[in-house]
């Protein structure tokens, strides 16, 4: 080099360096570069990487020789800028040409940003009692209930509580079909209230084969707004009643069906479900809410280089997913009517948002001197295995291994877990 590199920190973490090479050494690189490049080229004449050097010159794009240049100085240059500026880098170096003669380079080196807190020793997390009262419980029986009834076809007149089969449609008030209404086989229970108001009412009484006409108008807030407020006109053909008689929850009922004690033990068993159904819930609210506070709480000034690295990311599991899907991000920005430009805003506050909350969980963790041990990571591998049949384990395990991707993702979400439970005590 020329000059020793010059070297920019900023607060932020980010590093630019300024690299000036002499000419014997780019000259050196290209050489090497031109010779790597001359292999690809053919000439009239010569076998491959044997042709005259200006007339493989004249064959090569310039930008494709000075990348490569590049290329073949940058892992020494690298290593010994990481090493001797004692550069603990985050994500992969960002290269960039500032001048072609002499040949100057800027790379720019990313470290953890610094990382403070306001206000992170006040956020509090209340955790709400589980409400389970006797009518849950019972509304909850009911459900199971409902899955063991029995229904009988009978020649009466349909009563609350039957179950009416029906075919029907519906005509404006000019007397036109509206299309979409038309149904078959259709069945409700009357004193459901699943239909408009009105509609069970009208079909009390009503027998087997039996046809009704009757008009009723949609409610205001109906869900299709074509019919919200407008009177419809249908007409009905019964085509099946049925008595549904559902089971009571007594003792012996429970012990055939649901291979419980009693009715009471059962109740009792529902009631603790619940509860931890509850609270499982209500610690999932919380943990939502704790992320909330630690990144509001989190001040981290990020570095464009870390951000940008960041969208890529968000952009590419995007793609993933719309791939699995069947579709392209095109595909999808035009359904979405998405700007190109309003997905770079997106994308940019995103990856804001996800580095503040990441870097603001990771020195929480230092700060709280949040460790997993290797036993703890042995037992989390294990639970995680044992479900799998054996051949899925010997696929998946190696994944798992110390020092794999997989293994330090666990590890990661493993002290989060730890970090979260301290702070929601």
């Amino acid at each position: 080099m020329i000059h020793p590199p010059k070297i920019e920190r900023e607060k932020n973490g980010r590093i630019e360096c300024t690299v000036e090479f002499t000419k014997e050494e780019s000259h050196a690189a290209e050489e090497k570069a031109l010779a790597a490049l001359a292999e690809q080229v053919k000439v009239a004449g010569f076998r491959p990487g044997k042709a005259p050097r200006e007339t493989v010159l004249q064959k090569i794009n310039p930008d494709d020789l000075m990348e490569e240049t590049i290329h073949r100085l940058l892992p020494g240059l690298l290593e010994s800028l990481v090493k001797e500026q004692n550069i603990q880098t985050i994500i992969s170096p960002k290269i960039a040409l500032k001048k072609r003669d002499p040949l100057t380079l800027s790379i720019v080196f990313v470290e953890r940003p610094n990382v403070t807190f306001k206000g992170i020793d006040k956020i509090k997390i209340e955790k709400k009692a589980s409400k389970v009262e006797d009518k849950d419980i019972d509304n909850m029986a009911g459900f199971i209930l409902q899955k063991h009834e029995t229904a009988a076809e009978v020649d009466r007149g349909a009563q609350d509580k039957d179950r009416v089969t029906m075919d029907f449609w519906g005509a404006d008030g000019e007397g036109k079909e509206i299309a979409p209404i038309r149904t078959q086989g259709h069945a409700t229970v009357l004193g459901s209230k699943s239909l408009i108001p009105g509609f069970e009412e009208a079909l009390k009484g009503t027998k087997k084969g039996e046809e009704k006409t009757f008009t009723l108008t949609f409610p205001k807030d109906y869900h299709a707004k074509e019919l919200s407020d407008k009177p419809v006109t249908f007409h009905v053909t019964v085509t099946k009643v049925e008595e549904v008689k559902t089971p009571e929850l007594t003792d012996a009922f429970v012990k055939e069906h649901l291979h419980v004690e009693s009715a009471s033990a059962f109740r009792k068993e529902l009631r603790s479900s619940m509860v931890m159904q509850e609270e499982h819930l209500d610690q999932q609210r919380r943990e939502q809410e704790l992320m909330a506070a630690i990144a509001k709480a989190t001040q981290v000034n990020l570095p464009k280089e870390l951000v940008e690295e960041e969208e890529r990311g968000i952009l590419s599991d995007m793609e993933e997913q719309l791939r699995r899907q069947g579709k392209t991000l095109q595909d999808w920005m035009e359904s979405t009517k998405k700007k190109p430009e309003d997905l770079k805003k997106e994308l940019e506050q995103r990856a804001k948002e996800r580095l503040t909350l990441r870097l603001g969980i990771r020195e929480l963790m230092e700060v709280k001197q949040i460790a997993v041990s290797d036993e703890e990571m042995n037992q989390a591998v294990s639970g995680l295995l044992s479900p799998l049949s054996e051949k899925e384990r010997a696929e998946v395990a190696p994944a798992y291994a110390k020092g794999e991707q997989a293994f330090d993702q666990l590890k990661w979400q493993k002290k989060v877990e730890k970090l979260f439970s301290e702070m929601l005590k």
